[in-house]
């Protein structure tokens, strides 16, 4: 049964990842710079980009507004969620872009090179979902899930011969 569930978790993300075309195709929103577009916790999905040069940029106030687009942030590591506002040609013929959390007072002070870029907001949502993987993005909180599914299935797997042996009378 835990097999089942397992793969099928696995093969809906990874199905998920090739339909949309990048290894993110999920994320939880991690803070509130995107309100009141996004909220802390949202779950959005996200579509691959394929051709930087197809990804719209303008400000929070357009119509219609930039995109948002999820990405690494190049000193950290750090995926962010913020919208594209501004693009510009690079001199080897890649893209930057400059981005802006909406419930941010000032831009992102580093460009957003093309190759950071994880993929586009498909304006797709599930309030609150997020909050649960957010929870688990902590080393200790994963440490302790795991152990307890552990010693869970432990005690599932050794009930049975427990039972037996009490049934018997020869438990000691």
């Amino acid at each position: 049964m835990i097999v089942v569930v397992i793969l099928s978790v696995l093969v809906f993300w990874f199905g998920l990842s090739l339909v949309l075309g990048t290894e993110n195709p999920v994320l939880a929103v991690a803070s509130g710079s995107m309100e009141p577009v996004l909220y802390k916790g949202d779950l959005i999905i996200i579509e691959g980009v394929k051709n930087a040069a197809n990804i719209y940029t303008a400000s929070k106030d357009a119509n219609p507004a930039g995109d948002i687009i999820v990405f690494y942030r190049s000193y950290t590591g750090d995926l962010i969620v913020h919208r594209a506002v501004e693009k510009n040609l690079n001199e080897d013929d890649t893209f930057s872009f400059k981005t802006w959390g909406d419930n941010n007072l000032s831009a992102d002070p580093t460009p957003v090179q093309e190759k950071d870029v994880v993929g586009r907001y498909l304006n797709i949502k599930i309030p609150w979902l997020g909050n649960i993987a957010l929870f688990f993005s902590s080393f200790k909180v994963k440490v302790a899930f795991v152990a307890l599914w552990i010693i869970i299935i432990v005690i599932i797997e050794l009930a049975p011969f427990v039972r037996k042996k009490v049934k018997r009378g020869s438990y000691e």
